[in-house]
């Protein structure tokens, strides 16, 4: 689901709601994750020889500008990629930011009730969504030589609106989208994005459910921190992966045809069944965390071109192993514009184990 509210690139979505049981209550989880920004080929290349060039000397900006410029990555990028495999703060003082970048946000319609909604901490488990694109990866048929490589803090609420800071996210829940216009100065500046009204009018109208504005700089280029959002739903006999495109600044054009990169996945705590995506997940799940999760779905990766929509999942269909998304606009969308016999399957087998599973 790729809807901006100011124009930005994004690219290799890995997306999708499950079904759980949290102290008695039936939970959908939506999970989010993308890379924000038009990744240069030889982006993480030179991000790894800045890094080396900072570990080596004090200087290292006055050799890394260049390139640095030449492949989008900024000063931001460098300090926290260094933090990040160090473990210890940045050991120099930091140079003026060369990409001041300027903010936007994503838009992710919440189809549940608005007291339940939950921002999962997934700050320690960075992994989850690429364990489980790893895990809807085709097994290798045995005829083939080939190997597969797969190249919260404090919230303060008002009325119905909570602010939220999570990674690179700036985060605004809104019971409903066409207040939140009235809230983006509260927004720090640099992740603030521009506002086309009409995008806000058209989530409010189509989903007309709460939503979370994700706001970002577009400095930020890269991949961010894998979004886990839980709540009671509206609608608990369907299973709704959210991939409406639109972020070219207006709002979503229902009669556009729209072009997928996107990692689709599914499941469910009541789902028995041998023939799904086996999920081991490489970080430590902590137990706050491991409640919304789950090691078995259904899913798959899809590059198809379709008309603009989400898809649409039976979850008692789900729940019995069987894995059809139906294209669909939201809720309270024109539906006079029916997508007719455009669904998402799977036709390959999954990936099956020759040794015991490493369970959550």
């Amino acid at each position: 689901m790729c809807c901006s509210a100011w124009p930005a690139s994004f690219s290799k979505t890995i997306t999708g709601t499950w079904e759980v049981l949290v102290d008695g209550k039936v939970n959908h989880v939506l999970w989010y994750q993308n890379n924000v920004g038009s990744a240069h080929p030889k982006r993480s290349e030179t991000l790894e020889w800045c890094i080396g060039r900072v570990l080596q000397s004090p200087e290292w900006f006055k050799f890394c500008e260049k390139p640095m410029r030449e492949t989008g990555i900024s000063v931001k990028n460098v300090v926290k990629a260094v933090e990040e495999q160090t473990g210890q703060p940045f050991p120099h003082p930091i140079p003026e930011e060369i990409f001041p970048g300027e903010g936007n946000c994503l838009i992710i319609p919440l189809l549940g009730s608005w007291e339940s909604i939950h921002l999962l901490n997934t700050m320690n488990a960075a992994k989850i969504l690429d364990d489980i694109s790893k895990a809807l990866v085709p097994p290798v048929p045995p005829f083939m030589d080939k190997v597969w490589s797969l190249d919260i803090q404090e919230r303060s609420a008002t009325g119905r609106m909570v602010f939220l800071q999570f990674d690179i996210y700036d985060i605004v829940l809104a019971e409903h989208a066409k207040d939140i216009a009235e809230v983006l100065p509260q927004i720090q500046e640099s992740k603030r994005p521009k506002v086309n009204p009409l995008v806000f009018d058209t989530f409010n109208s189509w989903y007309n459910c709460p939503v979370a504005l994700c706001c970002f700089n577009s400095s930020d280029s890269g991949t961010a921190k894998p979004l886990g959002f839980a709540f009671e739903p509206l609608y608990p006999d369907k299973l709704v992966v959210y991939t409406l495109d639109g972020h070219d600044g207006n709002a979503p054009d229902p009669a556009a045809k729209v072009s997928l990169d996107h990692d689709i996945f599914v499941g469910s705590y009541l789902m028995k069944t041998d023939n799904c995506a086996q999920v081991e997940y490489s970080d430590f799940i902590y137990p706050d965390l491991k409640k919304y999760m789950l090691d078995d779905i259904l899913g798959t990766s899809t590059n198809a071109r379709m008309q603009n929509g989400d898809f649409v999942f039976s979850t008692q269909a789900v729940r019995a192993g069987h894995f059809e998304g139906v294209r669909s606009l939201p809720p309270f969308g024109p539906h006079e514009l029916p997508r007719v016999s455009e669904t998402l399957t799977r036709a390959e087998e999954y990936q099956v184990f020759d040794r015991p599973r490493r369970r959550l």
